[in-house]
């Protein structure tokens, strides 16, 4: 289980998810303020799939009428789906760490180039 709290930096800088929610395989961190939720679940079957999930909601113009504030959410995750055998637990780590590893080296370049909609 993860520590209650957890602390991640988020738009503004750090912030803090307290524990609001918890079940077999899955447990939920929000902000006091509500604009963030941090998700982490896991799926057992045929295959194995582990996600952590970081959820953002704001409110903002309305992009057709200016006068009105609408809410909008959007969500970051990280997801790995390993067959139950075959490939070891190591490994998954090495795969997710290059991968993360990738996208935020110097200074997330390949984070911004995959934003911008390059391939």
């Amino acid at each position: 289980m993860f520590a209650d709290p957890q602390g991640l930096d988020v738009i503004g800088g750090a912030n803090t998810f307290n524990r609001t929610g918890s079940g077999i395989d899955q447990g939920q961190f929000r902000t006091s303020d509500q604009k963030y939720l941090l998700s982490i679940s896991h799926n057992y079957a045929k295959r194995t799939r582990r996600t952590a999930r970081l959820n953002y909601y704001t409110i903002a113009a309305d992009v057709m009428d200016s006068s009105l504030n609408v809410p909008y959410s959007g969500s970051v995750y990280l997801v790995t789906d390993m067959p139950n055998v075959g490939i070891s637990r190591a490994d998954q780590e090495t795969l997710a760490a290059g991968l993360m590893d990738w996208l935020t080296a110097s200074s997330h370049a390949r984070l911004d180039e995959l934003l911008d909609g390059e391939s």
